[in-house]
């Protein structure tokens, strides 16, 4: 039997708790481990959800970052992306279309050679001067075995971590959330100890553009997609039946995205081609992504008169609520999204994680980019980084590049329905994505924690 290990699990926004506590992929280690919870206050910004009824019989506990040294560390990775790199040049490039040019200036001229050194110089320093005192205290009275942090590499605790953990010498492993965390900087205080990545794509961009040793990066999957290997709970036929579709029909899911493209406007293409003939016997329905507000028009799309286009049933709540409140996050459970994946026939998305998710579900996807949206700043910014680029280049996926690929290459990916090797090409493109297991995520966490201190032993 495993050994009892005493862990602190740090997580540090919603989206976290979303991916990891509702989820319930820890479960097995709060049943079988000493764990606490480490979250932000319940009056930071970044947490609005309750994560106190899933840690189990774990510890919850509160604990505030230091804003003064989140805010340098943040500086200092900037800093470290915007530094010219002929290994990651997408990196530096994305970061000068989020800045302002006077941010671009400064952040250049503290990257250069020399400068660079003492400005990284002086934030460590500072750092060690003014240390988040609560969480030195927390680690140093709690004698954890280990430090998981599941979240981003500018997540609010995660460098305090590397620094008080290897004060305390103490094995911190950073679990990866989204997709582009890998290739979007590096982490400022130096790297965790292990780097637990989705699949062989972002374990590569982690040793790639986070530096880690190949021995220091583990595949294992992500931990948000655990549940598709679970029975979805609505049939196809109750979804027709909710969204009153023909069982016949092929269902389109167009899966928004959170890069502000017009998502409105894509509808309207698509249900023209329907109306035309262009497309037989389909039915569009949408869902938007969870936050992203629908689209840069997603106020229209809830009322708009719509023939051939069905808005989800479970994410028609947030759509009403962008009409009246604005823009805002949402958090829906990963089985409602698992039951339209499993109802629809293909799928189209502007550049979302759900292309991956719809091709663990064996569907033909659609890499759509709208390029002609040049209002659309964030997906300008980030279409063409690694991550993205690795899915549009596989040739199992369909890729549409601008309005009239969108309707062209439909009948392309229809096609792909009758194709009786398709479910297993797709499925070789998503092991290079997410890497599948047997075993329980719990599981395979314990694993790298048990190999990570074993290593620590050996040196």
């Amino acid at each position: 039997m495993t050994k009892k290990y005493k862990i602190g699990l740090f997580i540090d926004h919603d989206i976290m708790i979303r991916h990891f506590l509702h989820s319930r992929v820890f479960e097995g280690i709060f049943k079988c481990h000493d764990v606490d919870v480490i979250v932000p206050p319940a009056s930071n910004k970044r947490i609005s959800l309750d994560p106190a009824p899933w840690v189990l019989n774990s510890r919850l506990v509160r604990l505030d970052a230091n804003p003064v040294t989140h805010r340098l560390w943040a500086r200092l990775m900037q800093v470290q992306a915007m530094r010219f790199n002929r290994s990651a040049p997408s990196m530096r490039k994305a970061w000068r279309l989020v800045q302002s040019w006077k941010s671009e200036l400064l952040h250049t001229v503290l990257g250069f050679p020399g400068i660079f050194y003492f400005f990284q110089l002086y934030v460590r320093n500072f750092v060690k001067n003014n240390p988040n005192v609560e969480l030195g205290d927390l680690i140093n009275r709690q004698g954890y075995d280990v430090v998981l942090n599941a979240g981003i590499p500018n997540g609010i605790f995660v460098n305090d971590l590397i620094v008080e953990c290897r004060k305390n010498e103490i094995p911190l492993l950073y679990i990866m959330n989204s997709w582009d965390n890998p290739s979007a900087g590096p982490f400022a205080a130096g790297r965790p100890d292990a780097f637990l990545a989705w699949g062989p794509q972002t374990a590569q961009h982690a040793r790639e553009y986070q530096g880690f040793p190949q021995e220091d990066v583990y595949t294992i999957g992500a931990a948000q997609f655990e549940v598709y290997k679970t029975e979805p709970t609505v049939t196809r036929q109750e979804f027709c039946r909710t969204h009153v579709i023909p069982e016949q029909a092929k269902i389109i899911l167009y899966a928004g995205g959170s890069l502000g493209t017009n998502e409105f406007e894509h509808l309207q293409l698509l249900e023209d081609a329907i109306e035309r003939g262009k497309v037989e016997n389909a039915v569009i329905v949408y869902r938007p992504h969870p936050w992203g507000g629908g689209g840069n028009a997603g106020d229209k799309i809830i009322s708009h008169h719509w023939k051939h286009v069905r808005i989800e049933s479970t994410m028609r709540d947030y759509l009403l609520s962008i009409k009246t409140r604005g823009y805002h996050l949402t958090f829906p459970s990963y089985i409602d999204t698992h039951n339209v994946l499993n109802a629809a026939d293909v799928v189209i998305s502007p550049l979302s994680t759900i292309l991956i998710e719809a091709a663990l579900h064996q569907k033909p996807i659609m890499c759509f980019l709208p390029l002609e949206d040049v209002s659309a700043r964030h997906f300008q910014t980030v279409h063409n980084l690694p991550h993205f680029l690795d899915l549009q280049q596989d040739p199992n996926v369909v890729l549409a590049k601008g309005r009239n690929e969108l309707i062209s290459k439909l009948p392309h990916l229809l096609g792909r329905l009758e194709q009786r090797d398709f479910s297993e090409k797709i499925s070789k493109t998503c092991e290079f994505f997410v890497s599948t297991h047997n075993k329980l995520y719990s599981d395979r966490v314990i694993e790298v924690v048990e190999k990570v201190l074993q290593k620590k032993k050996e040196i």
